[in-house]
């Protein structure tokens, strides 16, 4: 009997099976159990340090002093109006107009002492850069405009400091370049005014000219063409002096944010204690800390909202109190370099830092830097006041101390 036909198919299916079972040896990773841990520390070092304020940008400026901050000069730019000085038309007078925050609730002075300086403006101007330490080329040797309160039908008040038609087309000749004008209060000032600023969506400063057009000597009729013209507020910044680290206001055992302050903290946990493996995948991790309202100044600390960011400078001095003439200790700003952002419930700050994490634990690289451990930068990012500090306990023995907890897997 002839088998030959049987065997040839059964030779196939030996050899698929051959090749099924040989498959059978592959491992898929994809597939193995993870192992959970958990993971925290305690063990952290902080530094609190001091940067001049850098505030341009922001939707208000400010003028005065208050007993912690100066706020004596504020720099304003104003879009160009030399188009005045070829218009077919003659100028009658103006004034320059800033409009006080709608949220303001301080005194106001019943006769305004604000005066406004108007100078050549210099290159070294930059409304995200200038601060009160680097505007050694402002002078006092300029004119200045006087002001007045005055408000409007809709309850508004607003701070004017009119010009006539001589400054204005002095103001318009840009031939040696722009101006820049400069708020300024008395040194005994007492008050803390705040108005909106170019950058805000509504009533930025503004220059209002009024004028005319000339009739012809020829013209027997005696209509006169009156027209207003605005030009808008095109960058200011205040320039703001913080209080002093060592006015007794901060406790050198407490570490503090805040922004016209200019206070920042840098933390650092000690990561290498966790022993964590760079094969983790990191399911969740919260740097917890905790405010303390008796050291604090804020109208309430739910209203504070802080981030932290992974620093790419390292930190070799960690004392408390440095004041700087510029924050010297970069940070990192990719969304995998820093936290999402977050306010105090009650007075416990959970700061989530799972993306941060990873990005330490396994390396991750930015901009063709590695992302490693030389601590966080924790910023105040938002509050209910420019004026609102934080004070973050950092010590690791009391009651509230911080703390770094970590959940993940390694397969």
């Amino acid at each position: 009997m002839n088998h030959l036909g049987l065997r040839i198919p059964c030779t196939i299916v030996s050899l698929f099976l051959i090749s099924c079972e040989s498959e059978a040896f592959v491992t898929n990773l994809d597939d193995a159990p993870l192992q959970s841990q958990v993971a925290s520390t305690a063990s952290f070092q902080f530094k609190t340090y001091q940067v001049p304020p850098t505030l341009g940008g922001l939707h208000s400026i400010y003028v005065g002093r208050n007993e912690q901050f100066d706020a004596s000069r504020t720099l304003v730019e104003f879009e160009s109006h030399t188009i005045l000085n070829w218009a077919n038309f003659e100028i009658d007078s103006g004034y320059f107009q800033f409009t006080l925050d709608s949220t303001f609730s301080g005194d106001i002075p019943d006769e305004s002492t604000i005066t406004m300086g108007y100078f050549m403006r210099d290159s070294n101007y930059v409304e995200l850069e200038s601060n009160y330490t680097n505007v050694d080329w402002i002078t006092e040797d300029f004119p200045k405009l006087s002001s007045r309160f005055a408000s409007d039908t809709t309850g508004l008040i607003h701070l004017r400091f009119s010009v006539d038609s001589t400054l204005v087309t002095t103001l318009g000749d840009t031939a040696e370049g722009s101006w820049l004008y400069l708020l300024g209060s008395p040194e005994d000032s007492d008050f803390m005014l705040k108005f909106y600023s170019s950058d805000s969506p509504i009533y930025g400063p503004i220059l209002r000219i009024f004028m005319h057009q000339p009739t012809d000597d020829s013209d027997t009729s005696e209509t006169v063409v009156d027209s207003t013209r605005v030009f808008n507020g095109q960058s200011d910044a205040t320039l703001f002096i913080p209080p002093s680290l060592e006015n007794g206001l901060f406790d050198s055992s407490y570490s503090y944010i805040g922004v016209a302050a200019g206070l920042v903290t840098v933390v650092k946990a000690d990561l290498a204690s966790m022993n964590i493996p760079k094969n983790a995948s990191v399911g969740r991790a919260k740097l917890i800390l905790t405010i303390d309202e008796a050291h604090s100044s804020a109208g309430a600390l739910d209203s504070l909202f802080f981030q932290a960011y992974a620093l790419e400078d390292t930190v070799t001095n960690w004392g408390w109190g440095e004041v700087l003439t510029e924050d010297i200790y970069n940070h990192l700003t990719a969304s995998f370099a820093r936290s999402f952002s977050a306010a105090p419930s009650g007075s416990v700050l959970k700061l989530d830092v799972t993306d941060l994490l990873q990005s330490l634990i396994s390396e991750r690289e930015v901009d063709d830097k590695t992302i490693v451990n030389l601590g966080f930068k924790l910023k105040m990012i938002n509050s209910g006041s420019i004026f609102d500090y934080a004070a973050v306990r950092s010590d690791s023995s009391a009651l509230g101390q911080p703390l770094l907890e970590l959940f993940y897997e390694i397969p």
